[in-house]
């Protein structure tokens, strides 16, 4: 819209190839980083399809009388497991999976000092453990060389002046932690792409704004050492809460606010008139945004929109 410069990246992350990596382990390492992967929540490539059976080749014939027995017994135990019993919690009661309450009065007998009970949570404990730190570490390992193949098909095409690679997640928004694992502090799918656009131009016609309002007001000191009205506190709360690959500098801001500061107020009004229809804002003459009080509560609903961005 008003061109960032330096201010972060302005290629839009797509698709690409993943080097070796296929685009389903891509898919179901996204999910598993974003939405967990576990009780009541199988990976998407296993789940039912609608449409489809889930047993498209029939009933097997049973050849052996004591594997329908196991599976029998296999399938009313997880059927009890996972039953919804009623539970009191001091003054509320709530429906909880029966694995869940067993868990729950182990835990309370354990902690009132019986040693069996503690033994066996330490060693279910123990157990979950080892399988946790084994899934952070097959976790990074995809990830590290998602990221090296990225940055390698970035760099190849920087060299022979190539339109760059797009990657969805960048490589740079891709944080990984040997302790809690991988996280990502960029957009993941292609709505979360569309909606980082749409705030990082609503950023930037507020800057716009700003600067007209202040030259409508003729209040036109120097960037630094003005106050600045709704429009640059918004603008600037926004400009906080996206990647940091994507936000202006503290310098790129004020380089921004003298420019606009030196365009004529004709000039200003016709770019702010444009970049508010590009949003699809209708801007009439004299329109203007309200108190910083009355944006108190909206500011705060956006910032939880926001922090989607990064699957937080």
């Amino acid at each position: 819209m008003s061109g960032n410069g330096q201010g972060g990246d302005d290629r839009k992350p797509g698709s690409a190839a993943k080097g070796g990596l296929s685009e389903e382990a891509i898919a179901e390492a996204k999910e598993a980083t974003i939405f967990g992967i576990g009780y009541k929540r199988p990976p998407e490539r296993t789940r039912f399809q609608k449409g489809r059976s889930g047993n498209p080749k029939g009933r097997p014939r049973a050849t052996d009388s004591s594997t329908i027995g196991d599976r029998s017994s296999y399938g009313l135990a997880l059927r009890e497991a996972e039953r919804m019993i009623t539970v009191r919690e001091g003054e509320e009661i709530k429906k909880i999976p029966a694995i869940e309450a067993v868990h729950r009065a182990q835990y309370a007998s354990a902690t009132k000092g019986s040693a069996y009970a503690q033994k066996h949570i330490i060693e279910r404990y123990e157990r979950a453990e080892r399988e946790r730190r084994r899934q952070i570490e097959a976790d990074n390992e995809l990830w590290e060389r998602y990221i090296a193949h990225a940055r390698a098909a970035i760099a190849d095409a920087q060299r022979h002046d190539q339109e760059l690679p797009s990657f969805l997640p960048h490589p740079d928004d891709v944080v990984i932690d040997s302790e809690r694992g991988v996280s990502f502090i960029g957009p993941v799918t292609e709505e979360g792409v569309t909606r980082l656009q749409e705030t990082r131009d609503l950023r930037d016609v507020l800057i716009v704004q700003d600067a007209l309002q202040c030259r409508e007001a003729d209040r036109e000191e120097h960037a630094i050492m003005r106050v600045g009205g709704t429009a640059l506190v918004c603008a600037l709360f926004l400009n906080d809460h996206i990647p940091r690959r994507y936000q202006l500098s503290e310098a790129q801001l004020v380089q921004r606010m003298l420019r606009l500061q030196r365009t004529t107020k004709r000039a200003l009004r016709r770019q702010f008139v444009r970049d508010w229809n590009t949003l699809g804002v209708r801007w009439g003459h004299g329109m203007g945004l309200p108190p910083l009080d009355r944006f108190e509560r909206a500011l705060g609903e956006l910032l939880e929109a926001l922090k989607s961005l990064d699957g937080s």
